[in-house]
């Protein structure tokens, strides 16, 4: 009767532990089902998408910067009378759809609200991060 309940029940023989930039993953090494077949453990750690646990965002008083493996990737701005102005985001093709462009947005966004400023926003990327995955930011966004 339990086997028409749940149909699949999945009983953990190990565990392994995978990082994926900054998040830690663990995952069972062997699954198997009360029919004793083998499940297939998803790899959730692949190099060529993560450059490690730790990246660093530095800041300057026009830009939020990283630099990984000598190649720099950065966001610009200006503040002037209380409103930081968000110019533009460049990030090289070879660090390109890791998140880095996300994390700079994030960065910057953080520290005009904890430096009490509005934001105008004259880059794309920039909107279209706050429009997709930040939407509380938007009420502090002047046009």
């Amino acid at each position: 009767m339990l086997s028409k309940l749940l149909p699949i029940v999945i009983l953990h023989g190990g565990r392994r532990t995978y990082s994926l930039c900054s998040r830690i993953y663990s995952m069972p090494t062997r699954n198997y089902t009360l029919t004793g077949h083998i499940l297939k453990v998803p790899n959730l750690h692949s190099q060529e998408r993560c450059y490690g646990t730790h990246i660093v965002i530095r800041h300057t008083k026009d830009r939020f910067y990283t630099d990984i493996n000598e190649i720099r990737a950065e966001l610009l701005y200006t503040i002037k009378d209380g409103v930081m102005i968000i110019r533009s985001t460049n990030v090289p093709e070879e660090l390109g759809g890791h998140g880095i462009g996300k994390l700079l947005a994030k960065a910057a966004l953080d520290y005009a609200l904890l430096n009490g400023q509005f934001i105008v926003i004259k880059c794309r990327f920039v909107q279209y991060y706050i429009d997709k995955y930040e939407p509380q930011y938007a009420k502090y966004i002047l046009n």
